[in-house]
């Protein structure tokens, strides 16, 4: 109870009646607590299908949420195709929206190749041929690197932070006229990338006609033939079913790994208390763990069900050409990565390069 409601009944009232109305005040500051204390929502959103590690990881970070907070916080997930909660926007939009703070949405999974659109160190991720394998990338995103020093530049020059990293496979290529072994093979091929520069730059240097487009856009343009083929984890061409889009051939490239952030609108997450805040990031923590093992797991398994579908998969036969076309592009980069100052983004990839090269 105020401290004036208590002089206003003190003074004015009778001592029976203020014994009414003190109750009445205990009982309304209880009632208020109650309210402080109501369920807070996070709205989480994808575009992206059922089976998806966007999907799967949101959906896991929900149910670990709802657990640890005893239903205090509740995260919402909205994904394509969903009839309760259908996906809200595309990849490229859900990453304005949390941007620039936007209500309807506190949480997204997104591919980094679409997020360095907007948050441009993230564009060294796409750097071509960078990670050898993906223990050595586990590394990187487990490191004070990624999880401190580059996770605050996010914060105070964008407005988001990292919960944590997805990690897919290596992006392949795709497409439906020929396959594909050597560079040669590639002329000719309208293929489909994000509109992210590195990986743009990086396909016309091996020689495909490149058409950057939105992902939801994908599966109809494959079906029309307004493009040959696309490149994405064995993941993503399972689950998007690109068998049914004319996609026969599989070529393992592998420039870029996949790898994705866990965003959550700064504003929003500061908006919690420290315990919602240890909450969230725990829930994060262990649903993206719980990911990096299902993905060392499962790339035999897709590469059956591709295979079982009538797909073909092919390796490179010039592998090291591939590498050589693409090594040159890196220089090219660094201003992007370091939106506007090349010195900047040239000393970020030369740190990432340590930890990775570190025992």
């Amino acid at each position: 109870m105020s401290s004036l409601f208590r002089v206003f009944a003190a003074h004015l009232l009778p001592r029976r009646t203020r014994l009414g109305y003190w109750f009445v005040g205990l009982l309304v500051s209880g009632l208020v607590g109650t309210a402080q204390a109501a369920p807070v929502t996070l709205i989480c959103s994808t575009d992206n299908p059922a089976d998806s590690p966007h999907v799967l990881v949101l959906q896991r970070f929900a149910e670990l949420l709802q657990r640890y907070s005893a239903g205090q916080l509740h995260a919402q997930v909205h994904y394509r195709d969903s009839a309760e909660f259908p996906a809200i926007r595309t990849e490229e939009v859900n990453v304005n929206m949390l941007l620039q703070g936007d209500e309807s949405l506190q949480v997204t999974v997104v591919a980094a190749g679409n997020a360095a659109q907007k948050i441009e160190p993230l564009g060294f991720l796409m750097l071509p041929y960078l990670f050898a394998d993906t223990q050595s990338a586990e590394k990187l995103f487990a490191s004070d690197f990624m999880t401190r020093q580059l996770n605050q530049q996010m914060i105070d020059s964008y407005g988001v932070r990292s919960l944590g990293w997805l990690i897919g496979g290596f992006r392949h290529m795709t497409n439906s006229v020929r396959p594909v072994t050597r560079l040669q093979d590639l002329a000719g091929l309208r293929i489909r990338l994000p509109a992210s520069r590195i990986m743009v730059s990086t396909y016309e240097s091996f020689g495909a006609e490149v058409v950057p487009m939105n992902w939801a856009d994908v599966p109809a343009a494959l079906q029309s033939g307004g493009i040959d083929g696309q490149e994405n984890p064995y993941s993503v061409i399972a689950y998007s079913r690109f068998w049914d889009y004319k996609q026969k051939y599989l070529t393992e490239n592998g420039p870029f790994l996949w790898s994705g952030p866990l965003l959550i609108n700064e504003a929003f997450f500061q908006r919690l208390s420290a315990a919602q805040q240890a909450l969230v990031s725990r829930a994060a923590t262990e649903a993206v763990r719980e990911q990096w093992q299902a993905n060392q797991s499962q790339t035999q398994a897709l590469q059956q069900q591709l295979l079982s579908h009538g797909m073909r998969i092919d390796a490179l036969q010039d592998k090291p050409e591939w590498i050589k076309r693409s090594l040159p592009l890196w220089q090219e980069q660094y201003a992007l990565i370091g939106a506007g100052d090349a010195a900047r983004g040239q000393a970020l990839v030369e740190q990432v390069k340590r930890v990775l090269q570190a025992p």
